[in-house]
């Protein structure tokens, strides 16, 4: 997995997020609405109540604070748009 800030200005940023097939980001939520567009291969974002498709051209607005986690079915990458101090949180593990 791999996120790189690779732009902003006074109001938001833009991450650029790639992960290779059967790789995946674990459970966790963004502090700031967060904007994902796909720009090349498939991932499945999966909420508590539901679970979407994210392929190339795809764009998916995701509320802030709303845990998801993603499962990568082939090589992916895409654009994340974050408020400018939003910050991604991964959940712990609770025993």
């Amino acid at each position: 997995m791999e996120i790189i800030e690779v732009d902003s200005n006074d109001q938001y940023k833009v991450l650029s997020v790639s992960l290779h097939a059967g790789e995946g980001i674990p459970l966790h939520h963004a502090t700031s609405d967060a904007l994902l567009i796909g720009r090349k291969g498939t991932g499945k974002i999966i909420f508590a109540d539901r679970q979407v498709t994210i392929s190339q051209g795809d764009s998916l607005l995701i509320k802030a604070d709303e845990p998801h986690r993603l499962d990568i079915n082939e090589d992916f990458s895409s654009y994340l748009v974050l408020d400018l101090n939003g910050v991604i949180k991964f959940n712990r593990a609770t025993h």
